[in-house]
């Protein structure tokens, strides 16, 4: 078996149709993080460093889903299945990153979050040039859902009030948002 010691409990993941994560089920893994000479700093809410999973095969451990362990959420990118026999897989990950927040839906209760905050983003006009230097943040929507305008991210002590959406950066796991400082 190449899985090796599986011993990391996680829990798997998956969005629901009103953007809320189910619980599939909590399988044993072992987690590693692909070895690179040093990845660059995160961008966004991805970190730019993959992270190999292994575990048993279950037909359940499908891209898209998520594995969600120890202050850690991850982002299946790939599923292989080592011998063809079904008996276990590698799965590449993507480790969804940032700094520890509380979303605050204005109708709702509280719940715990990452956010990776960008302070002086450039704001860009309808005609795509810049208008003004912004604070956008990026959120997975497996922690928050749908934020709206009048939410609240609080991060770091500091409270922020979500403006809009940033134009077309949802795809489905991250979502961009416009803030201002409270």
């Amino acid at each position: 078996m190449r899985a090796g010691r599986l011993d990391t409990p996680v829990d798997l993941l998956e969005l629901d149709a009103c953007l809320r994560p189910r619980v599939l089920d909590w399988l044993w893994c072992a987690i590693q993080t692909k070895e690179t000479a040093e990845p660059p700093a995160a961008q966004g809410l991805r970190a730019p460093a993959k992270v190999t999973v292994r575990a048993w095969w279950d037909e359940r451990l499908r891209a898209g889903r998520y594995l969600r362990t120890e202050g850690r959420l991850l982002l299946i990118d790939d599923v292989r299945d080592f011998t063809g026999r079904r008996a276990e897989v590698a799965i590449t990950c993507s480790e969804l990153v940032g700094l520890p927040a509380e979303f605050r839906p204005h109708e709702g209760v509280p719940v715990a979050c990452r956010v990776h905050l960008t302070r002086e983003a450039p704001y860009r006009d309808d005609m795509g040039q810049t208008t003004d230097y912004r604070i956008r943040a990026e959120v997975a929507l497996i922690e928050v859902g749908r934020p709206q305008p009048d939410d609240q991210l609080l991060v770091g002590g500091t409270l922020y009030t979500i403006i809009t959406y940033a134009d077309e950066s949802d795809d489905g796991v991250v979502r961009g948002l416009w803030l201002e400082r409270v």
